[in-house]
């Protein structure tokens, strides 16, 4: 089966357009379409360099960023079946890229990269420290976490177990587990002596998406742990979260719309809201659900910043306090 992405077309042998998917040859998964849009998008800004795509499956992501993004690009994958069809892929499209077929951890440190890609099935928790050991000072990582019921769900203790957060249920979730998977990756690096800085993170559908960036220092890794910290969400303890920024506005304000989804341009849109207040505030006055236009047309005319975030579908970002939001959507 042929498939067209980006610049790619793409040979497949099994593909799924809804969820994880089964682990399988040939696996290919378009809701993660926008995952890869974004990985394109990054390294286009921050300029060439070496790149592992180090679980590549059919190689799409890491053939997308030696064809679009002009980097060099190591495609590596533990099955053999999928090294035959990257190889394909690669001749078809005429792209230029090294192939190899080796496990993650000797892939990962054949050399220092500039970027490394993480995307495992399941959870990435044990490529983590390998990765950012191997990366060059300023390098980057990209990593996938599919295994969100374990932060969000019926799983809450293992999540615990692998992520060192207590997360909890209900309509934050999303917020929270993001927060506390990114805490988890930025001490992962700190342990090493790496401070981290978020690019971009992405939550949607059945993962998460972080991007960071490392530098080498334990003052700059000190300095991030401070970010990183317990909070109260309903009168109950969470976290430890990370509670910066999670956006790179430089980041996002240089990415190029063109060739980018409709899905992936809606998520962009909204990532400028995401760091205007720590969880959001919904559209519900009693038991009533109010118009979300209508109630950040009446806070941006206030004078206040306002607009729908990625966490959740009813969920309004604003730097506005909550008694002048109350204010604002009591007055409707």
């Amino acid at each position: 089966m042929i498939i067209r992405e980006g610049s790619l077309n793409l040979e497949i042998l099994k593909g799924f357009e809804k969820g994880p998917g089964a682990r399988g040859d040939g696996f290919y998964n378009r809701e993660m379409q926008t995952s890869r849009d974004f990985t394109v998008s990054i390294l286009k800004i921050i300029g060439r360099g070496n790149a592992l795509d180090s679980m590549a499956g059919t190689g799409i992501r890491g053939l997308r960023i030696a064809l679009e993004a002009g980097w060099n690009v190591v495609v590596n994958d533990i099955n053999k079946k999928n090294v035959e069809i990257i190889e394909r892929n690669a001749n078809e499209n005429n792209i230029n890229v090294e192939i190899w077929n080796k496990n993650f951890f000797s892939a990962v440190s054949e050399k220092k990269w500039d970027y490394i890609d993480i995307d495992p099935y399941g959870s990435p928790s044990g490529f983590i420290e390998a990765a950012i050991f191997n990366l060059k000072n300023n390098g980057i990582i990209g990593v996938t976490m599919t295994d969100t019921a374990n932060l969000e769900g019926k799983s809450l203790k293992k999540g615990f177990r692998i992520y060192g957060g207590i997360s909890q249920r209900g309509i934050y979730s999303r917020e929270l587990a993001t927060r506390i998977f990114l805490g988890y990756i930025l001490k992962r690096g700190a342990s090493l002596g790496y401070g981290g800085t978020p690019l971009l993170v992405i939550r949607e559908k059945h993962y998460i998406r972080a991007f960071v960036r490392f530098k080498k220092g334990s003052g700059v890794s000190d300095k991030i742990l401070e970010k990183i910290h317990e909070s109260t969400v309903d009168e109950k303890k969470v976290g430890p979260l990370y509670m910066g920024e999670l956006y790179n506005k430089e980041v996002i304000s240089s990415i190029d719309k063109n060739g980018l989804s409709t899905n992936s341009i809606k998520l962009l849109e909204r990532f400028w809201n995401e760091d205007l207040m720590f969880l959001f505030f919904t559209n519900s006055r009693g038991t009533e659900e109010l118009n979300m236009d209508m109630i950040i047309n009446k806070l941006r005319e206030n004078g206040f910043k306002a607009g729908k975030t990625n966490f959740y579908e009813k969920g309004i970002k604003t730097n506005a306090s909550q008694d002048e939001f109350k204010n604002i959507i009591y007055n409707l």
